[in-house]
């Protein structure tokens, strides 16, 4: 039987709240039923009251593109996650439109992440 390692969970405090977060995995776009040109990287988010989200966080597959090395496009895609927990509080049964609103990546907040993740780097 294989070994399976789970990631630990990352606490977060907000303006919106306390949680807790944890990757998932990264995944086809699927949006009304239909595939985009875009990725989905999945995150769980536990919040203050107990009760747990899956947001995604989507890059389109040019933004994938420029970021380039999958540690970069998660550094980003968590990043964007904890910036959108900041003005957003999850809900349940939200609908992908609502959460894309909050969680999806523009090509320019996308290279804005970046270079503060490059940055934080020693």
């Amino acid at each position: 039987m294989a070994e399976v390692t789970q990631p630990g969970w990352t606490r977060l405090r907000t303006a919106t709240g306390r949680y807790e977060y944890q990757f998932q995995g990264e995944m086809p776009t699927v949006r009304g039923g239909q595939y985009e040109n875009a990725r989905d990287y999945q995150f769980l988010v536990l919040d203050d009251e107990g009760l747990l989200y899956k947001i995604p966080v989507r890059l389109s597959a040019e933004i994938a593109s420029e970021l380039g090395a999958d540690d970069v496009r998660l550094r980003v895609a968590e990043a964007q996650l904890r910036a959108g927990l900041e003005t957003y509080r999850p809900r349940q049964g939200a609908p992908y439109p609502e959460l894309d609103a909050q969680f999806s990546l523009s090509l320019d907040r996308a290279r804005e992440l970046a270079a503060k993740s490059q940055s934080n780097i020693p």
